[in-house]
């Protein structure tokens, strides 16, 4: 995978676990204590995605775990209403 396509993956999933980190965050998931922890692994998790991201099954791996990050949020079910 070229480096501009693997960065323009990394930063869409950055992105993407950021905002259901901030959900969970937001919904009083991760309280003071629990935050520390979860800091810390999510600041490991974020250090790695740049090697983690250079793997030929990364989009594969990555969806994966971006669906059990939703299953946990359910922010895929959050969706505004259009109007018509």
């Amino acid at each position: 995978m070229d480096y501009q396509r693997q960065r323009a993956l990394r930063d869409f999933y950055r992105e993407e676990f950021m905002r259901h980190i901030d959900h969970l965050s937001s919904a009083g998931m991760l309280g003071d204590c629990q935050g520390c922890d979860f800091d810390s692994a999510y600041q490991r998790f974020l250090d790695g995605l740049d090697r983690f991201c250079g793997r030929a099954d990364f989009p594969f791996l990555a969806e994966i775990l971006l669906q059990r990050f939703d299953s946990l949020t359910r922010l895929s079910e959050i969706q505004p209403r259009r109007g018509h």
